[in-house]
């Protein structure tokens, strides 16, 4: 009988990993290699000085296509939330875009336009956007990690103490 606590230590200590191992969005090897003390807004403004950093960008995907290379995909560059799970933060304003180059092999079918990303890559200087005729410059990175979240735990549609709706 002395196994039954000892069964339950195993099965609670085997829930308590599988779920910290799955909250994470980025990889502890690759979060000693990123350079946390530069923001998007440096790198939106000089991306070629930054040409060579590790960086981990969330956001939420606006278009992917299809390259020799691989796959392009732009981002709405969001903040992260204030956790330490490196989730974007859906309730603020994108602060602009940015170009992720992922090959062929590391492109997941969950990566669409409208999910939400983490993104740990390498700034390859800057690339070009072109939407409704209008060129736009944009920091270009090379994927190393991306985690795609499922939907959003936060509640989107809000009753103000008030009365006020919000969604």
């Amino acid at each position: 009988m002395r196994s039954a606590p000892l069964r339950k230590l195993i099965v609670v200590t085997c829930i308590w990993g599988l779920v910290t191992g799955c909250t994470a969005g980025i990889p502890p090897q690759l979060a000693g290699q990123v350079s946390w003390n530069l923001g998007f807004p440096d790198i939106r403004r000089y991306p070629e000085a930054y040409r060579g950093r590790v960086v981990a960008l969330g956001g939420i995907v606006a278009h992917v296509e299809a390259v020799d290379e691989g796959y392009r995909a732009s981002v709405s560059e969001l903040p992260f939330e204030p956790s330490s799970r490196y989730r974007p933060a859906v309730d603020q304003l994108p602060r602009g875009r940015f170009i992720v180059l992922i090959p062929r092999q590391a492109f997941s079918s969950d990566l669409r336009p409208g999910a939400e990303v983490t993104i740990v890559g390498e700034v390859l200087g800057a690339g070009m956007l072109s939407e409704a005729g209008v060129e736009e410059r944009v920091p270009l990175m090379e994927e190393r990690h991306i985690n795609v979240w499922g939907p959003s735990w936060w509640p989107r549609f809000q009753i103000g103490v008030w009365g006020g709706i919000g969604i």
